[in-house]
């Protein structure tokens, strides 16, 4: 095997560890809470503050691995992410887990960033970036099907053994690519990092998301003060993204309809995943009492779908369009939920199997549609920042939905209600969510023009640098 199909190799073990991550980390909380004596706040920013740091992280460390080489950032990631699993594998109470999960999401940010980039730049000719893209989206499925599964049976022996089986596939996927890998850079990505811009959005928002997530052991005041601080750094964010020269955002991009209902879908459809995988696994274990084995076996009916779907999403959108197919899945997956804000400590697994699957089969109709609707508005000078910015833009979302949900959850658990109640109560955030994606995705998004190359999820025939930029985007990255 030469040095391509290793490179190709070692990024597939990083983005493993990163699939892995989305669904394991959640199957734990429970576990963690009664172990660590955790607090819900602090179990969400177990989620919070991985996911808001890639958040952040995710469009400069793409920069930075265009200017000074994409092998050697992908390289640091991997280091600080098996770092950070080695806190968190370690750690004697939240605050350290919250340190390591922290870390872990600096690592992350150019590991998902670049590790496309790193397999198209090894695999310059169509047809044998086509079957390493296969193999590349394989392994993303693989991760996602078995990590309920993984997850649940290594939590069944300890819960830290989640975090230090990183390590392993981390030193493995590292020698990989530092063996293999030929560095790479992008010339014309610029040589500016927008630091003021970096500063602004991750004060604001951390300032929401901790106000949110916060507000009901502060109350309503501070809180209150809090979020506006976040807001209005989020507002300023704005104002100073349209002046400089390289902006972190490019705020013109939501200009364009189509663009920014597919943002909008992505917005409503990923945070309303982060915040079910946060909650219902809870929700099975410590209101049903099931065992983390269980709880992953219970749940894969959310994951299994987009699975078995994405592959056709072509042919889908080639037959129904874009926006039929992704207002179709954002409507089923409001009723999905819809279904899981009835339940109680007894409802019957029939119940929840039905809401599970609808969001489900969500996933499967919108994940890879609205990647094909985003990047086929775009011109094709376009399609590297915009296919970044909706990347941030679906961390985001996770962050703040699950903080927004959280919100809901304590407040009506601090009224008395059961933890089933207040799960279910809170699940009401996620179908408004859906619904308004529902709404914006019908009113923006608008089909593609039928391409001109082999991936219908690319407008017109982009070069091969371009084609790294979008493929990045196209499957399966929660």
């Amino acid at each position: 095997m030469n040095r391509k199909w290793w490179t190709l190799a070692g990024a597939c073990a990083g983005l493993f560890l990163l699939m892995l991550d989305s669904t394991v980390v959640a199957l734990a909380l429970p576990v963690i809470h009664h172990e660590l004596d955790a607090s819900s706040e602090a179990l969400q920013w177990m989620m919070n503050g991985y996911l808001l740091t890639i958040a952040i992280l995710v469009i400069s460390a793409g920069r930075l691995g265009d200017m000074f080489g994409r092998k050697r950032a992908f390289l640091i990631g991997i280091v600080f992410f098996a770092a950070g699993s080695v806190v968190s594998a370690t750690a004697a109470s939240p605050e350290m887990l919250i340190a390591g999960r922290v870390v872990q999401g600096i690592g992350a940010a150019p590991m998902l960033t670049l590790s496309l980039a790193l397999i198209c730049n090894v695999f310059p000719g169509r047809a044998e970036q086509a079957s390493a893209l296969g193999i590349w989206a394989g392994v993303s499925a693989v991760a996602l099907a078995i990590g309920p599964l993984a997850g649940g049976a290594l939590i069944e022996l300890d819960w830290r053994v989640i975090f230090w089986v990183n390590l392993p596939i981390a030193v493995l996927g590292f020698a990989i690519m530092a063996l293999a890998a030929p560095e790479s850079t992008d010339p014309g990505s610029g040589t500016r990092i927008d630091w003021s811009g970096l500063a602004l959005l991750s004060a604001g928002l951390f300032a929401v998301v901790l106000a949110l997530v916060e507000a009901d052991a502060w109350g309503g005041g501070t809180a209150l003060a809090v979020g506006l601080f976040g807001g209005l750094a989020l507002l300023v964010f704005t104002f100073v993204e349209r002046r400089v020269r390289d902006p972190l955002v490019d705020l013109a991009l939501f200009r364009n309809g189509p663009y920014f209902g597919a943002t909008a879908a992505a917005f409503a459809l990923v945070g309303s995943y982060w915040a079910v995988m946060f909650f219902q696994p809870q929700y099975l274990q410590d209101a049903r009492g099931h065992s983390a084995v269980e709880s992953g076996l219970l749940i894969l009916p959310i994951t299994v779908p987009m699975i078995f779907i994405s592959p056709f999403s072509g042919r889908l959108i080639g037959r129904f369009g874009a926006r039929r197919l992704m207002t179709t899945g954002m409507v089923l997956g409001a009723v999905g939920m819809l279904v899981l804000t009835q339940i109680d400590g007894s409802t019957p697994y029939g119940t929840l199997l039905v809401g599970y699957l609808l969001f489900g089969i969500a996933l499967g109709f919108v994940y890879a549609p609205m990647s094909t609707a985003a990047m086929a508005a775009m011109p094709a000078e376009k399609v590297g920042i915009a296919a970044g910015v909706l990347a941030m833009n679906r961390l985001v979302a996770g962050a703040v939905a699950l903080a927004a949900s959280g919100a809901v959850f304590h407040a009506l658990l601090g009224d008395g209600d059961s933890f089933a109640d207040a799960v279910a109560g809170s699940t009401w955030v996620v179908v408004m969510l859906c619904a308004i994606g529902a709404v914006l995705t019908w009113a923006f998004v608008r089909d593609p023009a039928p391409p001109k190359g082999p991936d219908p999820a690319v407008a017109g025939d982009p070069a091969p640098e371009q084609m790294r930029h979008h493929q990045h985007h196209r499957r399966f990255h929660l």
